[in-house]
């Protein structure tokens, strides 16, 4: 037999940091009760356009992965204006890698490419 002290224990945990999770009109987990480490992936895209249609915004952590382009997709919140938060690509040339600021970097795991020759004259 369950107590009253057992059960407004457990209904203390439900939704608290380290406790019980509790589940969304939608039947899914809140973003809030979910670890901050915790990757969301937001599904297979056939560009940048159809991605950010249906994601105009995101949460630190989300990725996509965009077919014309090859690569993943991260959102990254640490951009400054006036580029403003916004999905990246996930593949840099080495000298656009080198224009982000440091908080820019620690948002997306980039690919750093080498920047292609300049083209002869």
């Amino acid at each position: 037999m369950v107590s009253a002290v057992s059960y407004e224990y457990l209904k203390s945990l439900m939704g608290a940091p380290g406790g019980i999770p509790t589940l969304d009109g939608d039947g899914e987990i809140p973003i809030g009760q979910l670890p901050s480490t915790i990757a969301l992936f937001k599904g297979q895209f056939a560009d940048e356009a159809d991605l950010i249609s249906d994601f105009p915004t995101a949460e630190l952590a989300c990725y996509a992965y965009v077919d014309d382009t090859l690569s993943f997709w991260y959102w990254n919140a640490g951009l400054e204006t006036p580029l403003a938060p916004a999905w990246v690509n996930q593949i840099i040339t080495e000298s656009d890698y080198d224009d982000l600021t440091n908080l820019a970097k620690s948002m997306v795991p980039y690919i750093i490419i080498a920047d292609p020759p300049a083209p002869t004259p």
